[in-house]
């Protein structure tokens, strides 16, 4: 152990003398490139105060380390043309987020020297100006016309273009750069709809900024984008305003519509809803994009519209044949009381049509929940009428499907839902149908082979041919 402890410390004196004979090597070199460099660096010459400035930042010499001096000759080195201090400069300043560092980065780019091309883009996005003026605009433009010309340069020009504030590239130019930035950008998009939602521009185009608002990460509900629908009239009222007949609006407005619609403009989107229903205003007749914009406005707090909504929503399902979502929906507002039931009570019709011609397609659970709300008081007897004749049909097309207290439950609506003057119309129909039955089962059992020509007395019973 004592001898391990003794070899230990023998290393570490060693150690130490080395270090100590080396720094007393180094120094007096260091002293000598000193006393070289002082007189060139007092002239001016540009390689020797770079040297003597790092001798001071080092502190390696018997003059101490003088960070002062050392930055002040390494900066005047850069200032009368030396490369390596400029580099020296641009790699502090870049540390320390300086904007300097890319000041002298161009300066070198000017020079055609390439160690800055992978940290510019980085220097410039860090020193883009927080603001659009005149003296932004024109550092902006002096970097895109020294090169740097990469996304965020080229963005920031644009504007400046868009502005007025530059003409470093033409200006149809700056638009199409801002559309293709829009594409993926919503800060761009933003931007873009300045221009494009402005009447009367030579950029106009709502149809465009229809189109491609969603897949610029945008929605038309977005708070930045209903405050730019508001400012350009993208409204009910700025639709309805456009000439239906002029030619450039022909689909630019029904565009201007669509857009205030689905920004929740209830009244844009009761009327588009309804020009698609009927086709009309130049909208394509499309019952599925018409139920689009009629269910939105159906949610309306505005009773008014609301209503107007829920009748021709009604009209959209009767004309798609969605016959159980009509019936869902009347039988919600039927049930809840809602604004809408005396529109919905008004729709039951369909339901008594659609029964009579399809009741053979429905099921069994379906056609009795209809027979059911059928039953309702606030109901049209038309309606109940209608309903309660098919319920024969239905019965007997089931026939054995039905369970006993199903049929019991249907004939028992029927008697409810017909009026005392259908039932007896009924009755009489089945009354005068009866002798020409009876006549067909008289024919038929004269024209059957008879099993035994004894009379047993029983003429009038009936016919017990079927159980043999």
């Amino acid at each position: 152990m004592k001898k391990f402890l003794y070899a230990t410390t023998l290393l570490v004196s060693m150690s130490l003398i080395f270090c100590a004979n080396t720094f007393a090597q180094e120094k007096p070199n260091a002293d000598a490139q000193f006393r070289e460099l002082y007189p060139k660096a007092l002239s001016g010459e540009p390689g020797a105060m770079f040297a003597l400035g790092k001798i001071y930042l080092d502190g390696t010499s018997s003059a101490g380390k003088d960070m002062g001096k050392g930055m002040d000759y390494i900066y005047r080195a850069s200032n009368a043309g030396n490369t390596a201090a400029t580099k020296y400069m641009i790699d502090l300043y870049e540390r320390s987020g300086s904007d300097r560092a890319l000041e002298l980065c161009q300066k070198l780019q000017k020079a055609g020297d390439k160690y800055c091309d992978k940290k510019m883009e980085a220097l410039v996005e860090r020193s883009i100006p927080k603001n659009i003026s005149p003296n932004n605009c024109k550092k902006l433009s002096d970097l895109y016309s020294s090169g740097n010309q990469g996304p965020v340069v080229k963005a920031e020009v644009t504007n400046c273009v868009l502005q007025g504030l530059s003409t470093v590239i033409p200006m149809d130019q700056a638009m199409s750069n801002l559309r293709g930035q829009a594409t993926t950008d919503p800060k761009a998009f933003t931007k873009l709809m300045s221009y494009m939602l402005k009447a009367g521009t030579p950029d106009w185009d709502p149809l465009f900024v229809e189109e491609n608002l969603s897949k610029a990460g945008l929605s038309f509900k977005d708070k930045e984008v209903r405050e730019m629908f508001a400012k350009n009239d993208i409204t009910f009222d700025g639709c309805r305003k456009m000439d239906r007949l002029k030619r450039e609006n022909l689909r630019q407005r029904p565009s201007v519509c669509r857009m205030a619609a689905r920004s929740g403009d209830e009244d844009a989107a009761l009327y588009v809803g309804d020009a698609y229903l009927g086709g009309k205003d130049y909208f394509p007749e499309d019952a599925a994009e018409a139920s689009v914009y009629v269910k939105e406005a159906s949610q309306s707090k505005n009773p008014l519209v609301s209503t107007d909504a829920f009748g021709l929503l009604m009209d959209i399902y009767r004309k798609q044949g969605k016959f159980y979502e009509h019936f869902a929906t009347i039988k919600q507002e039927i049930k809840s009381n809602s604004i809408n039931k005396r529109a919905a009570l008004a729709s039951f019709n369909y339901e008594a049509d659609y029964f009579a011609k399809n009741h053979n397609n429905m099921s069994l659970e379906d056609i009795l929940d209809l027979i059911a709300l059928s039953d309702s008081s606030e109901i049209s007897q038309d309606a109940k009428s209608r309903i309660g004749k098919t319920i024969d049909e239905v019965i007997k097309d089931r026939a054995r499907l039905i369970r006993p207290i199903e049929k019991d439950s249907m004939l028992m609506y029927k008697e409810r839902l017909l009026s005392q003057k259908e039932k007896e119309e009924l009755e009489a129909i089945r009354l005068a149908a009866t002798p020409l039955i009876k006549q067909s089962d008289s024919y038929t059992s004269a024209s059957s082979p008879k099993s035994s020509d004894k009379d047993d007395g029983l003429t009038d019973k009936p016919s017990t041919r079927s159980s043999k």
